[in-house]
């Protein structure tokens, strides 16, 4: 059951999220019923308090909450555009990698023995990439046979209920995905913020949690660097290393690497943020301003960065003696290179999108 006309709470003391509000997000919460509503709108109360607490204007969190379903419908359908870079890989592989206008990057890797995805992008923009694809001679995720989703964040396993495969993830995230706050599973001073921020994005967004999930084992195999070597997948010719995260941009975070084509999926621990557009930065400040910060522990987030930065540097000088580069697939902006500083620089000019 959807929400009726009826002013959700009416009556109610709600001196930040009042009638008024509700109404102007009632378009981008009506996959919920009335009571998750209510819920919902006590949660965004208490969330609105304690950022004002932290000396926000109330006026601004209101409008910034606002502004993420603006964004996402703003930026969809008719108006749907997006960036992409074209990989050839060795023995017909191909790897497509799509920045979406609000979210993650779609990963879809193209095999002669079907597709793989890696990272589902948001519910909301499922329809308009599969369009994308059709439009660009790919018969959209028809022959996906694999799916992989690195963390529980919306803008990475947000579309994983459309998708015609399971998909693998790390048993936090499952438990993310049920608990429904990303702050689960880490020591967070701000849980209220992380759980209003989880039920906003996830509804605006129109996440599509699929009903069965595999989960991948979390038994330690070795280590890379800093970093658990958990499980291992094969799909299309490629040999997959999952590597565990430590938990600083949330927990159950997975990082994988694939050593014959030299390709480092770093997830949102490293991002290329030199090759977003402005309004891609602009709407992924948003979950900063909102839980205070974008990772559940910033100083772990550090150690992440610097680890995988440090790895990456090493994997590229073994790769450039036998004459390839590592690319770095971030969760966010181009697929990169190293420079000769050390800088990420896009390993290729993406392509703009605007749907037809």
């Amino acid at each position: 059951m959807t929400p009726s006309n009826e002013t959700i709470g009416a009556g109610e003391s709600h001196p930040y999220i009042d009638e008024t509000f509700q109404q102007r997000i009632r378009p981008y919460i009506d996959i919920l019923n009335n009571e998750e509503a209510k819920q919902y709108f006590a949660e965004a109360e208490t969330a609105v308090e304690h950022l004002v607490s932290l000396g926000k204007d109330p006026a601004e969190v209101l409008q910034i909450m606002e502004n993420i379903g603006l964004y996402l419908s703003g930026n969809s359908g008719k108006n749907f555009t997006a960036d992409y870079q074209r990989i050839q890989l060795s023995e017909g592989r191909e790897l497509w990698s799509i920045q979406l206008p609000g979210g993650g990057n779609v990963n879809l890797f193209r095999t002669p023995e079907g597709d793989m995805v890696l990272d589902t992008g948001y519910g909301c923009c499922y329809h308009d990439v599969e369009k994308m694809l059709r439009t660009l001679g790919i018969d959209g995720f028809t022959h996906v046979k694999k799916v992989i989703c690195t963390h529980a964040d919306a803008d990475h396993c947000g579309a994983a209920g459309f998708l015609p495969a399971t998909p693998l993830m790390h048993p936090v995230t499952k438990q993310i995905l049920d608990a429904g706050t990303r702050g689960f599973g880490s020591e967070n001073r701000h849980e209220d913020l992380e759980r209003a921020y989880t039920t906003t994005i996830n509804t605006f967004s129109k996440m599509n949690i699929p009903k069965t999930v595999e989960l991948c084992s979390t038994e330690p195999k070795g280590m890379h660097g800093l970093f658990p070597v958990i499980d291992d997948v094969s799909f299309g010719g490629m040999e997959f290393e999952i590597w565990e995260s430590l938990g600083g941009h949330i927990a159950g975070q997975l990082f994988l690497y694939e050593k014959n084509e030299g390709l480092l999926f770093t997830s949102d621990a490293l991002i290329n943020f030199a090759s977003m557009t402005k309004a891609r930065k602009d709407y992924c400040s948003i979950a900063d301003y909102l839980v205070t910060s974008v990772n559940v522990n910033s100083a772990v987030a550090r150690t992440e960065r610097q680890e995988l930065m440090r790895i990456a540097k090493e994997i590229d000088a073994d790769l450039k003696e036998k004459g390839k580069r590592l690319l770095l697939c971030c969760g966010h902006g181009a697929i990169s290179m190293l420079d000769d500083a050390g800088n990420m620089v896009s390993a290729c000019e993406p392509i703009h999108y605007t749907a037809q």
